[in-house]
């Protein structure tokens, strides 16, 4: 068979899927995981309902194949800024975390609308089903490289601390995240939130993360 003649479905074939994957993005950027059904993400691509299991056979691996499409360019932009981090004379929590806040800090429509949509995607992983297995397998080997960066800066911590406050600062920060793109269901940030606040927020879970100790059974009467 000749393979020109198959060529313009799958060009077809690949524009589906493209448009199935952009329009996953922006409902699970509009509304999180939960929310998207199989006919919403067909209506929003322009397409049938049916190619999505087509070509995703489930809508959570839809979902998936979302979360994954630019997850190495944000796994990229995380390990240079934790890279500029360890080149540093001294290695402090507070750059740490603002190396984490990094690909974040200029969300806005110099941007791109696909990219904002998938930092506000990412950002859903924290109550997303299954939220903290995709964000592993997608992301946990920057994890792994920000704690170990995390115990250069608190050598005497221990790994139970660290791993706990970087787990709770990537949480909060990403719902502050979810409030700047204007996605929380409500007002489009916190009451009272100002721009220079993150600062304040990094050095405010940089301390939170120097003050944790693993909490000890008491000892026995």
């Amino acid at each position: 068979m000749d393979t020109l003649a198959l060529r313009p479905t799958a060009i077809r074939g690949a524009q589906t899927r493209d448009a199935l994957l952009d329009a996953a993005e922006s409902l699970l950027a509009d509304h999180g995981f939960r929310a998207p059904s199989h006919r919403m993400i067909a209506g929003h691509a322009g397409v049938h309902v049916a190619l999505v299991n087509y070509h995703f056979s489930t809508k959570e691996l839809l979902f998936e194949a979302a979360v994954e499409r630019r997850a190495a360019r944000l796994s990229q932009l995380w390990l240079n800024a934790l890279d500029r981090v360890r080149r540093q004379p001294v290695v402090a929590v507070d750059d740490v975390l603002g190396a984490w806040w990094s690909p974040f800090d200029s969300l806005g429509p110099g941007d791109g609308e696909s990219w904002n949509n998938y930092l506000c995607i990412v950002a859903r992983l924290a109550s997303a089903p299954d939220g903290d297995d995709l964000h592993a397998r997608h992301f946990g080997h920057v994890d792994r490289a920000f704690l170990d960066v995390l115990a250069e800066a608190m050598p005497a911590s221990a790994r139970e601390d660290r791993e706990a406050g970087f787990r709770y600062a990537r949480s909060l920060l990403g719902e502050v995240l979810l409030h700047r793109c204007g996605r929380t269901g409500g007002t489009c940030r916190p009451r009272g939130f100002r721009e220079d606040d993150i600062g304040r927020l990094i050095h405010f879970l940089s301390s939170g993360i120097r003050g944790l100790r693993r909490a000890l059974p008491a000892a026995a009467d």
